[in-house]
């Protein structure tokens, strides 16, 4: 019911900003649906159950963009709070623990991605360049802290608990360094120096993406698992392989020049694939194998 709730009111919210809007903003949709849908789904899944408060601050967030700058920043201020309290709260409890186990700390990095990525978005709603970035890049670092991070170690959390072995044990440490990895890439290239490391980070992370959609298609022929979540799994599966592929070719635009693939493209078509795509259909998968 709450998920269903969820999706309604994100629906609403891109009816009311209207299709202009949306086209340009695209990277705004898809943080709203990630806070409204993508990171409650994610936070059961991680023995996290969202509060009423948690979308309190998700309803001040999707207001914040629609005011102008600083307000917008100001109403957005609950949201970042709620991701870093929990963050905080949840990586105290780890030295409460005799034994901390990988599991645990991939747990704690999809919380801290979250709240990554809630502060970027507070930093795109402030007009903060950060780092000296364009504004859109900010908006979509955003997005991608909410998806490439939180999500996806979020997946690899539930992996790791439901099959536990060296190969979701692998998953389990590169999630962790993934998303580090490709910032400092980017970072590096926008300072000038050679874009052979984001390149070499960018495909790291690629082959990463690439293991967990192999792992989903294999478990989908295992009857352990109910055959509602093989089938979403599958259906994630081709949507991150297409948007991972646009990933590559994007990564790689300094050697092979393409003119589709461009920032513009890039967030409607990769976006969605990986957040209304891999990222919703997955973490369904997922909810149904719990219950």
């Amino acid at each position: 019911m709450k998920s269903a709730l969820s999706l309604i009111a994100w629906f609403i919210w891109v009816l009311l900003a209207g299709s202009d809007y949306c086209q340009i903003h695209w990277e705004t949709a898809l943080i709203l649906f990630a806070a409204w849908v993508l990171v409650p789904e994610g936070l059961a899944l991680l023995k996290i159950e969202p509060s009423l408060s948690y979308f309190a601050t998700v309803l001040f967030l999707s207001v914040s963009y629609r005011l102008e700058q600083p307000y917008g920043a100001w109403m957005a201020a609950p949201y970042v709070l709620f991701a870093l309290w929990l963050t905080i709260r949840e990586a105290a409890r780890l030295l409460e623990i005799a034994v901390i186990r990988l599991t645990d700390v991939v747990r704690v990095a999809a919380l801290a991605y979250w709240a990554t990525g809630a502060l970027f978005a507070l930093f795109s709603l402030a007009g903060w360049q950060t780092l000296g970035f364009d504004p859109a890049i900010v908006a979509l670092t955003a997005a991608h802290f909410h998806v490439a991070g939180f999500v996806l170690t979020s997946v690899v959390y539930c992996m790791s608990v439901a099959v536990p072995g060296t190969y979701t044990g692998i998953l389990g440490w590169t999630s962790i360094a993934g998303m580090p990895a490709v910032a400092t890439g980017i970072v590096l290239t926008h300072f000038g120096y050679p874009s052979v490391f984001e390149e070499v980070s960018a495909l790291f992370f690629v082959v990463f993406a690439v293991s967990i959609v192999v792992w989903h298609v294999v478990r989908a022929r295992d009857r352990r698992f109910p055959r509602a979540s093989r089938r979403l799994w599958l259906a994630g599966a081709v949507c991150l392989l297409a948007g991972i592929t646009l990933a590559c070719l994007y990564a790689l635009r300094f050697q092979v020049l393409i003119e589709w693939i461009n920032i513009s493209n890039m967030k409607i078509w990769h976006g969605t694939l990986n957040t209304l795509g891999f990222a919703w259909l997955t973490l369904l998968g997922w909810r149904l194998n719990t219950h």
